[in-house]
């Protein structure tokens, strides 16, 4: 090999290597934002899944309210019936 193509190769080998210096540090400065998004989504996730534990309790609530309604309007539909009948007999 001649002298030109040694220092040829040099220059090739210190570009490489300061390119590959270039590639860590973007890659190190993606990661560091990577890392951030991963924590806001994990954040994120934690807050809906509380959220949706608190609205599937007050969904229930909701249920059970209803439920209690239904019962009592079946109830008070069944005494205004039996109301009527015995209005009917006197």
């Amino acid at each position: 090999m001649s002298r030109e193509q040694i220092e040829s190769m040099v220059k090739t080998v210190e570009t490489l290597l300061a390119e590959t210096e270039q590639l860590k540090n973007r890659c190190r400065r993606q990661n560091q934002e990577v890392m951030v998004i991963l924590e806001e989504l994990q954040r994120e996730n934690r807050d809906l899944v509380q959220n949706y534990e608190q609205v599937k309790q007050e969904m229930e609530a909701v249920q059970k309210s209803l439920n209690e309604l239904m019962d009592t309007k079946i109830a008070f539909e069944a005494r205004e019936r039996q109301a009527r009948k015995l209005s009917k007999q006197l």
